[in-house]
């Protein structure tokens, strides 16, 4: 008669820790495999697309982990990493390049003339939540009037956005919003984010798209001229997303901006362009420029949009690419739109020329910096998705 040879315990618990191993590499290398490096003449750009799950429609909408106001009231927002620091004063020869590129634009456009018809007519009650909202809205809070301490010494005046019923359904202010996504750690968070192509792609920070040392964000989930709570022009999922390589390799502020491809409003499938329109872009333009930056700061509010209006300017401590404004508003507002030609009610001018990404150096709650949009960022993403 045979004898059967038992494994030892501790054999056995090495074998079962080898093969749950052999499983975590293997979902490691599953996970890294839906992304791709893009060659484009500006630069490299790394890609993911969006896996089936995550690919909305009206059936699955309600399985969302961000579906319900309450699900997005929780998610926190995105922290500001500071890496720069340690980075050291860029050399001086670096602070040349300024303007060695030519300047360029695209335009914005606007939504169809019955756009705001069509939303309430998809989105009736949250349109008579948020009338009834502002037939009892109170006073609007203070706004603040201060003066940058570093750099230029350049003053701000911090407004409020989509504060105001005029405002929450106009042009700028109705193309940005909120950007909700689950961390590769799996938590909740969220950012700024902005319509800025015709072809329904979003400008944002890197940082949103990509968590530095730890991979691609997930369950990407937009929510235009969101307003306490509410999604006023439906929610929107996401097909693809970009992101600098460098900002993978580096997590420098000059490489933190992204961009997101949409998909059509999970229940009515529209185009978000067909109910709110899109902002222009601007890229390789001077360092020096009045210009409005939008978010969602958690230190003045989530539930609406500010502004900082003031002029821009370059700090040796940041280096190369990376524009510096006065401004007060912190966590939230990361990937929020720094408008130049600002036009509100219109959709001309209205450019995004940078987009929020951290503290300016020694300056947290005081100003901060974006990368300016030049061919090695955004012309490179915007090469890869197809704005």
């Amino acid at each position: 008669m045979k004898s059967h040879r038992i494994n030892p315990p501790c054999r056995l618990s090495r074998k079962l820790a080898l093969l749950s191993g052999i499983a975590l590499l293997s979902s490691a290398a599953l996970a890294m495999a839906g992304e791709k490096v893009i060659r484009t003449a500006y630069g490299d750009v790394t890609s993911i697309d969006a896996p089936k799950s995550q690919q909305l429609n009206a059936k699955t909408a309600q399985a969302h982990p961000f579906a319900t106001a309450r699900q997005r009231a929780a998610a926190k927002p995105a922290v500001w990493v500071d890496r720069d620091s340690k980075a050291g004063p860029a050399a001086s020869a670096e602070l040349t390049d300024k303007l060695v590129r030519t300047a360029g634009s695209a335009p914005g456009g606007d939504a169809p003339a019955f756009g705001n018809y069509l939303a309430r007519s998809h989105f009736r009650a949250t349109w008579d939540k948020l009338d009834a909202l502002d037939a009892r809205q109170g006073a609007a809070p203070d706004v603040s009037i201060s003066q940058e301490k570093d750099g230029a010494h350049y003053g701000y005046t911090r407004t409020l956005g989509n504060y105001y019923t005029t405002q929450w359904k106009a042009s700028p202010w109705n193309k940005i919003g909120k950007l909700y996504f689950t961390t590769p750690s799996g938590g909740s968070s969220y950012c700024t984010a902005q319509v800025s192509s015709g072809t329904a792609v979003l400008t944002t920070a890197a940082h949103c798209v990509y968590t530095f040392g730890a991979g691609f964000n997930s369950n990407f989930l937009f929510v235009p001229a969101e307003r306490y709570g509410e999604a006023p022009y439906g929610k929107f999922g996401w097909s693809t997303a970009r992101v600098p390589t460098n900002w993978i390799n580096q997590g420098t502020r000059r490489w933190d901006v992204a961009v997101i491809k949409l998909t059509g409003e999970q229940v009515s499938g529209i185009p978000v362009t067909s109910y709110v329109g899109w902002l222009g872009r601007a890229w390789n333009q001077p360092y020096s420029l009045f210009t409005y930056s939008h978010g969602y700061a958690s230190n003045l509010s989530t539930q609406y949009t500010n502004i900082c209006a003031g002029q821009t300017y370059d700090a040796p401590s940041e280096g190369t690419n990376v524009v510096v404004q006065g401004c007060d508003m912190t966590y939230g507002a990361s990937g929020g739109a720094w408008l130049i030609n600002y036009t509100p009610n219109s959709s001309a001018g209205n450019q995004v020329n940078s987009v929020v990404s951290g503290p300016h150096i020694g300056a947290f709650g005081t100003a901060w910096v974006g990368a300016r949009f030049n061919d090695d960022n955004i012309v490179a993403l915007c090469t890869a998705i197809g704005c």
